[in-house]
């Protein structure tokens, strides 16, 4: 007696490769593993985390969830967990668009974890294909380290780290898992979140792998199986004691994930039952591929790379404004993302970096430029960075209040001194813990 679990994960809809969307590539993908669900007939599916990467996503990618979790969902029950990436309102938006025409009363083919909190988590049971055994499953949203809503019972723990915090979360999943469980009930927890531990492709948000905000592979709850949710890189959580998987992105999202095997988890597991655990490659998806080296190495490599996404990493030593376009002669199968120009005994900052033709740069570096050339630099400017990157992955769009990164940003902008506002643990407008927060 075994049921059977699909697991697919952060399929990050709408992100792009500088200025390039990649739509005949995610279409590609999630037909591929809409096909793998089908041909596995698992009894329950489930996708932890990160469906879109943006928190206001584009109609064509509100559309494409909406189209593939429809058939997901007719292949069997889908759970889909919010990662840092999704907010509460677009995907409730999506919930209701799926729910149209569904018989009143009718259970939904596919469900949201939204809500961390006891009275709003998702536990829910899924009886397999034959009714032998039952699927229960426990969601956890992703819980952000600066808006960490959850009714604690016990008045310290809201001023306490957020790895005790979040262990005490997922000691409320497991009670509610196990409360009134029987013979043939098998538990599973889904999740976004990272366990310490496990391997990033450093291609997440930094500020969302910081080793503070890891949680402890032993807090993980007891299950058959865990679904998690917010690494790219496909990979077994060693340290749980079970299998519990990070299904990873189903494709290589940026030049940090060049190396990467993507994949979706085919998971069978019952009751006293060995389980079984098998990672089915996805192929479809163009390469990312880094060249790195003089013009001649480079050259040597270019008849090996065909259809790929490129960045190219160039030795030289004087600036060379054509080598773009030499580049792009070399790669006449390829599309260069960047080319960044490396000279020997020059700093980071000073290194030349281009833009592929027709390319333009991104926000993180149109601000750093900017924050840099008005005097904010070093351990200011990466502060800065990061709470662009807060305000980026969590934007919570039913506080439009302003918070402490959002203050951190405005000085810097404002050119006003980071290091001074740092050295007095406060900033205009906040207080000291939410100053305390940004460090």
């Amino acid at each position: 007696m075994t049921g059977r679990i699909f697991h697919t994960s952060d399929w990050h809809l709408g992100r792009q490769l500088g200025r390039h969307r990649r739509d005949t590539e995610v279409d590609a993908v999630l037909d591929e593993i809409i096909d793998i669900a089908d041909d596995f007939a698992p009894d329950l599916i489930v996708h932890s985390g990160d469906l879109f990467d943006s928190s206001r996503p584009g109609l064509d990618d509100l559309g494409r969830a909406i189209e593939a979790l429809r058939r997901l969902g007719v292949i069997a029950p889908v759970v889909v967990v919010a990662g840092n990436h999704d907010t509460r309102n677009v995907l409730t938006f999506v919930q209701a668009m799926l729910g149209m025409g569904a018989r009143e009363g009718e259970q939904p083919r596919v469900r949201f974890a939204t809500d961390a909190r006891p009275d709003g988590l998702l536990v829910a049971d899924y009886p397999t294909r034959e009714g032998e055994v039952t699927l229960r499953i426990g969601a956890l949203p992703y819980l952000h380290p600066n808006r960490f809503a959850y009714d604690f019972t016990d008045p310290a723990l809201t001023t306490a780290t957020y790895a005790e915090r979040l262990r005490t979360v997922q000691a409320d999943v497991y009670r509610r898992l196990a409360a009134g469980r029987g013979a043939h009930d098998v538990l599973v927890f889904a999740a976004h979140l990272f366990v310490e531990g496990a391997h990033p492709s450093y291609s997440e948000r930094k500020i969302s792998l910081a080793g503070e905000y890891a949680t402890a592979a032993a807090d993980l709850p007891d299950v058959a199986y865990g679904a998690l949710g917010h690494i790219h890189k496909p990979q077994r959580v060693q340290r749980a004691g079970y299998p519990a998987h990070y299904a990873g992105s189903p494709l290589q999202m940026d030049f940090g994930e060049s190396g990467d095997t993507k994949s979706v988890v085919l998971a069978e597991v019952g009751p006293g039952t060995t389980p079984r655990i098998e990672l089915v490659p996805l192929t479809s998806g163009r390469r990312l591929v880094r060249l790195e080296g003089t013009l001649e190495e480079i050259a040597q490599r270019a008849e090996r790379v065909n259809d790929a996404w490129v960045k190219a990493i160039v030795d030289v030593e004087t600036p060379d404004p054509l080598l773009p376009g030499t580049l792009a002669k070399m790669l006449p199968r390829a599309t260069l993302v960047a080319v960044d120009e490396r000279r020997a005994g020059a700093t980071e900052s000073e290194a030349g970096q281009r833009e592929a033709p027709g390319e333009l740069p991104g926000i993180e570096e149109l601000l750093r430029d900017y924050l840099a050339d008005h005097g904010t630099t070093g351990l200011a400017l990466d502060r800065a960075m990061g709470a662009l990157a807060h305000l980026q992955a969590e934007p919570d769009l039913d506080d439009p209040a302003s918070c402490c990164e959002e203050a951190l940003l405005t000085a810097a902008i404002d050119g006003r001194p980071l290091d001074d506002l740092d050295r007095s643990g406060l900033l205009p407008g906040t207080d000291t813990t939410a100053a305390e927060t940004t460090r």
